[in-house]
């Protein structure tokens, strides 16, 4: 069946390309619906998109600034009762071209990256299609749904639930479906196979992808000794941390791996990462921020001997990797 994913993300955009050319194996259409406004330039990416030649189209949507002074221009007692109606109005009005698409969407299964409000949309719209909620990371194993909470959107406001409660929702694909903290999310995991859709690209699949996201100027093919270290965007997703905290963390990363005998350090920043590492770390190496880390996994010959992070999942994806350190979750409240 034909599929449209939906995401605001590098990790989502190489989600759906692996996918995409499962579906093009198996005779099956896919369609992007990109989010602009959440990742930082994430439209530049498009072109090489298209490239790619395994989706039917890119469709560049807003969907985050819809919600900036909703509940105050629709009224309390519409953002309580009638938000659904609300979120489709604003969506079209905002983007009229993702009619263009309604009868290929309707006719296809939904999958969309972290069901949260900028997502609603869909399972407003299409409340008879088949969703399933792909893997945003971390967030996606630890997310609760309060008793309270489903009673107010489901019998009072009428709204979906999110974050895979709904009934529309199938399927939740994750890599790990063990480590899902909710029970209700646990009987719908189901394995996501990232290595296994990897290995079935061709070696032209490979280097477009790779080329898609590498850019310029860094050579990752280097034969010397290799660390890299993974940035998250830690002060505007809660956490209580300070830019000051953060560079001795990451400074301590390239101590150990210069200990280690690591001749080149990478770090990798979060294409929403909230501090210009840059400017702290001169004699390291930079990876593109829209370069989803699990793309060196394409490649054997890019290596490393040692990984770092403060708490990323993506960590666990590398698999050309020798040593890795996460710090954990429950580092930072110590």
């Amino acid at each position: 069946m034909n599929q449209v994913y939906c995401g605001c993300g590098v990790f989502h955009v190489y989600q759906a390309i692996l996918r995409a050319y499962e579906d093009q194996r198996k005779g099956d259409k896919a369609l992007l619906v990109l989010i602009n406004d959440r990742t930082e330039a994430i439209e530049t990416l498009i072109p090489g998109l298209k490239q790619l030649g395994v989706f039917e189209d890119v469709v560049s949507v807003a969907s985050y600034t819809i919600f900036r002074g909703l509940k105050k221009k629709i009224g309390f007692y519409n953002y309580m009762f009638h938000r659904g109606e609300a979120i489709v109005d604003a969506f079209e009005k905002m983007n009229p071209h993702i009619l263009d698409y309604h009868d290929f969407i309707k006719q296809a299964e939904i999958n969309l990256f972290h069901i949260v409000k900028t997502r609603a949309y869909f399972l407003i719209k299409y409340p008879s299609n088949t969703f399933r909620m792909m893997e945003e990371g971390t967030g996606t194993y630890v997310q609760t749904l309060p008793v309270l909470q489903y009673i107010k959107r489901k019998y009072i406001m009428r709204y979906p639930l999110l974050m895979g409660y709904d009934k529309q929702v199938k399927e939740v694909l994750v890599q790990f479906p063990e480590n899902m903290k909710s029970t209700t999310l646990r009987k719908k995991a189901v394995k996501f196979d990232l290595n296994g859709l990897e290995d079935a690209l061709t070696i032209q699949n490979r280097k477009a992808i790779v080329d898609l996201f590498q850019g310029s100027g860094i050579d990752l093919y280097s034969e010397k000794k290799k660390a890299i270290i993974l940035t998250q965007p830690l002060q505007s997703t809660g956490f209580k941390v300070t830019e000051k905290e953060m560079v001795a963390i990451y400074q301590g990363f390239i101590d150990d791996a210069v200990s280690k005998g690591c001749e080149e350090i990478y770090i990798k920043e979060h294409p929403r990462e909230d501090v210009a590492y840059e400017q702290y770390f001169k004699d390291v190496l930079f990876i593109p921020k829209l370069m989803p880390i699990e793309v060196l996994n394409l490649d054997n010959k890019i290596t490393f001997e040692a990984g770092y992070t403060i708490c990323s999942g993506s960590i666990d994806n590398l698999v050309n990797l020798k040593h890795k350190t996460n710090l954990g979750r429950n580092y930072l409240s110590k």
